[in-house]
């Protein structure tokens, strides 16, 4: 249906099932598949052995003939960290050691390791991917990660599709790469929102409100308690109502369209990935919403 990519995400300890294991899912899709490009959005590499996750990420992009796309972040959840016996304080040292390792193991040469979290080698990662280097994207809400996405020349994945945080991210992002003496339009950008669509926009919120009600809510529930932005502050809504319309794309293919051009006006992305399947909705109305999306908005978004 002209889809380039399937981005998979990461969660751990949730009662929904969000997936805790992307890189079998990202294997499993790609054997099944010959075109479609597969993305982490992103894996949490504090949780994970940087030396093990190489050597996954190696037989996935194998298997995939080279169509994996590696994207990271340092993960933000107190449950997640508590859950893996892990410091929370300790995150961002690990994620930029882990980062280190990880992309010295990934290169397909002989290497050894000795810091604070990881005593490595020498060792060299056996078979090496296909791509080389594997796509680095790295994710995140705090100015720290914009910098460490900038500093470790890595394209960036957008956290949240509210406008004003999207674009203080990007442009903290943008500033942090011209500091490197990068040239941020040789840098990807990949927007994330929530979306359902309908030929009628009333019956697409209908839809959908009850599905979104509880995402919005779990994850403010989560920002609040990571409390990574000083505006992180959850108050449960009680009532659909209460659903702020514009910060997803929720509707007919005309206001999407119209959504995404001045949001891209704003925040020049290069990718957006879209939450299609909801909680807890049936597989029907979200394959139904995909169609009408890549009928009806896809071709229209090359057109100016």
């Amino acid at each position: 249906m002209g889809v380039d990519e399937v981005w998979l995400s990461e969660h751990h300890f949730a009662d929904d099932g969000t997936c805790p294991a992307l890189l079998p899912v990202a294997a499993a899709i790609a054997a099944t598949t010959s075109r479609i490009r597969i993305g982490t959005k992103v894996m949490l590499l504090p949780f994970h052995n940087p030396v093990r996750l190489a050597e996954d990420a190696a037989v996935v992009d194998i298997v995939s003939h080279g169509r994996l796309d590696l994207g990271l972040a340092a993960g933000y959840r107190p449950a997640e960290f508590a859950g893996f016996g892990i410091d929370r304080s300790e995150r961002a040292a690990r994620m930029d050691e882990g980062l280190l390792v990880l992309r010295r193991a990934l290169s397909g040469e002989a290497f050894e390791h000795h810091g604070r979290f990881f005593d490595f080698g020498p060792l060299r990662i056996v078979p090496p991917p296909v791509q080389r280097p594997i796509p680095l994207w790295l994710g995140g809400r705090s100015a720290a990660a914009m910098r460490r996405a900038a500093r470790n020349r890595a394209h960036l994945q957008l956290a949240d599709f509210i406008l004003e945080h999207a674009m203080s991210d990007y442009g903290l992002y943008k500033e942090a790469l011209l500091a490197e003496g990068a040239d941020p339009s040789q840098y990807a950008v990949a927007a994330v929102a929530t979306a359902f669509l309908d030929e009628d926009r009333e019956r697409a919120w209908h839809t959908a409100a009850d599905h979104l009600l509880y995402q919005q809510n779990l994850y403010q529930q989560w920002f609040t308690e990571a409390s990574d932005r000083s505006a992180d502050h959850y108050e449960p809504m009680e009532n659909t109502s209460q659903l702020k319309r514009g910060s997803y794309l929720i509707g007919d293919p005309d206001d999407i369209l119209l959504q995404l051009r001045d949001y891209h006006r704003q925040v020049p992305f290069t990718h957006l990935s879209v939450w299609m399947l909801l909680p807890g909705m049936r597989l029907t109305p979200a394959l139904k919403s995909l169609e009408l999306f890549c009928r009806r908005v896809l071709p229209a978004l090359d057109r100016p």
